[in-house]
């Protein structure tokens, strides 16, 4: 492994220890810490924690733009370019529509006006002023060539930023932890829950209260899996700006303050407790991990391939 390489894989590993005493430390001491800091009406943190799931998607469509183009221009037979960039468009619509659905959720821009929450209008522009323009910068920038290497990068990035998101959705399906916030509200019935502890009745408590279901769904931080995932995110940037080439570590730490300021707003708001952002966190940066790892197998083996071409041509060529 190369001397960059081994640096993010290091880095990668700080965060997770780091992230790994927080979730230690949130198990035995959520509560506590939930109540030390909550300030549901605090609007600077409000602002802040709104921006914390945009990154995410935005970057999702700009990938795809980016993956679009390099489909369209490579050597495959004309059937399956079609194919895979009217995939690649298909797939952006989606992403940048649910990212602006999430946007304007009570978790995010909601939370400061509840009445842009569903607010089906209001979602559609902001998705086409928000997240699709993106897909055509992606689309210009990838450059129209037939860049292998590109190609496999960006196939994997986007693997990954899926596996990130059902991740995050599927372990929320498991676990109903109620949120501080809503604890708080003193209903009966809903207390404290650790987050391996299960919680049964939220159908119930649905029903009979009117309680949204989103609200059992605290651990872990869907904010906490996906704003940590700038951390794999903003380093992919040196593939398309090359004054950043020599800055992939600086993107790195700058991923990870802004994940972990993002994560600090939903526990401050209450949303989420100290082990689930941390939780979040430590998936988020598994799947950083794996991008890293193979980035670097992708870029090896086009090394190799490139050598191995080198060598196999005649002297007089080379």
């Amino acid at each position: 492994m190369n001397k960059n390489y081994s640096k993010r894989m290091l880095f990668n590993f700080a965060i997770m220890l780091f992230f790994g005493v927080f979730f230690l430390t949130g198990t035995f001491n959520d509560e506590d810490i939930a109540s030390s800091i909550f300030s549901p009406d605090n609007l600077p943190v409000k602002i802040i924690t709104s921006t914390g799931i945009y990154p995410f998607f935005a970057s999702y469509v700009f990938f795809l733009g980016a993956l679009a183009e390099q489909e369209s221009h490579s050597g495959k037979n004309k059937p399956v370019r079609v194919l895979m960039s009217t995939i690649c468009v298909v797939s952006a619509i989606l992403v940048g529509f649910i990212g602006s659905v999430v946007f304007f959720d009570v978790d995010c821009l909601g939370t400061i006006f509840p009445s842009l929450s569903t607010n089906m209008p209001v979602i559609a522009v902001g998705s086409l002023i928000g997240m699709y323009p993106l897909f055509f910068l992606g689309y210009h920038l990838a450059g129209k060539s037939d860049d292998k290497l590109l190609l496999k990068k960006l196939k994997c990035i986007v693997l990954i930023m899926l596996m990130a998101f059902i991740a995050m959705q599927g372990l929320k399906s498991l676990f109903h932890r109620p949120r501080y916030r809503t604890v708080v509200l003193g209903y009966e019935g809903i207390g404290f829950v650790p987050w391996y502890k299960p919680f049964h009745g939220v159908s119930e408590f649905v029903e009979t209260l009117g309680i949204r279901k989103g609200e059992f769904r605290s651990f872990p931080s869907g904010h906490g899996v996906l704003s940590i995932s700038m951390v794999y995110v903003l380093e992919s940037l040196t593939w398309f700006f090359p004054k950043l080439k020599n800055r992939g570590l600086v993107l790195c730490l700058v991923g990870f303050l802004f994940g972990t300021t993002i994560m600090l707003t939903r526990m401050i708001l209450g949303a989420h407790y100290l082990s689930d952002v941390s939780a979040g966190a430590m998936i988020g940066t598994l799947l950083s991990f794996a991008n890293t790892f193979l980035q670097h197998r992708i870029a090896m083996k086009s090394v190799k391939t490139e050598i191995k071409e080198e060598e196999s041509l005649p002297d007089m060529v080379r």
